[in-house]
């Protein structure tokens, strides 16, 4: 599909900025002690997939027309990969253990990836139809608010290294994560409100935020990442 030039200009640099965000969380990730690399690995999935998709957006291969506007369902593909792959930092950064809260963190994921679907399935949508394939995505976006704000919880029993970084993390997720569904009701997707070009924008800002800004803000905290009682030593040793 051909995009005009604002558009191909900030998927482009959307592109270039998870691509950055990348070689620098695999450069930690090889510079840090093998024990301490789980959040590491995890972590430096979401630039590579973004990228991937910003990419394929940027090139024309990830929209179609849909109701005679540009429906961007590489976003939608992203977020079904990177989204979980964010809450489960926040998971095991917060848990102890996980030992009796697979279940949690499970339904926390499939939660995640239900939101994701039912908003891909309302952006395809031109009729009524697709508000109300939006408020079901917007109640299952409702459970996993409640889900963090039952992590924050559990954090007390932590240092306060690791409380303090899961408060900052969770903070800027939900703070982003709210901004989504306003944008996608103003957007093309939504009343229209929204041109695409800024629609585009917009997107591309939160996108690198809750990604790339979410992976420095974690990663770089080495201090909790590597406390003995971290969740990422319990995952490996047989929880």
């Amino acid at each position: 599909m051909v995009l005009d030039a604002t558009i191909q200009t900030v998927l482009w640099i959307g592109t270039a900025l998870m691509t950055i965000g990348l070689l620098v969380f695999v450069y930690w990730t090889y510079t840090t002690p093998e024990e301490n690399r789980n959040f590491y690995y995890a972590t430096s999935l979401v630039p590579l997939i973004a990228a991937s998709a910003y990419f394929a957006m940027a090139t024309g291969h990830g929209s179609i027309n849909v109701g005679g506007h540009i429906f961007f369902f590489a976003r939608y593909v992203d977020w079904v990969f990177t989204t979980p792959l964010l809450l489960l930092d926040l998971a095991l950064l917060a848990l102890p253990s996980t030992r009796g809260k697979l279940g949690l963190i499970g339904v926390l994921l499939g939660a995640d990836v239900y939101m994701i679907v039912t908003g891909l399935i309302a952006g395809f949508l031109t009729g009524l139809d697709k508000y109300v394939w939006f408020a079901t995505s917007t109640i299952a976006f409702l459970f996993i608010l409640y889900v963090l704000v039952r992590l924050l919880r559990e954090t007390r029993s932590r240092g306060g290294a690791v409380r303090g970084l899961f408060r900052n993390l969770a903070t800027l997720t939900i703070a982003l994560w709210l901004c989504y569904p306003v944008v996608w009701l103003l957007g093309t997707e939504g009343t229209g409100i929204l041109t695409i070009q800024v629609e585009v924008i917009l997107y591309a800002i939160l996108d690198v935020l809750a990604k790339v800004g979410f992976g420095f803000l974690l990663l770089s905290n080495r201090a909790a990442l590597s406390e003995p009682n971290s969740a990422s030593a319990h995952v490996v040793v047989g929880d």
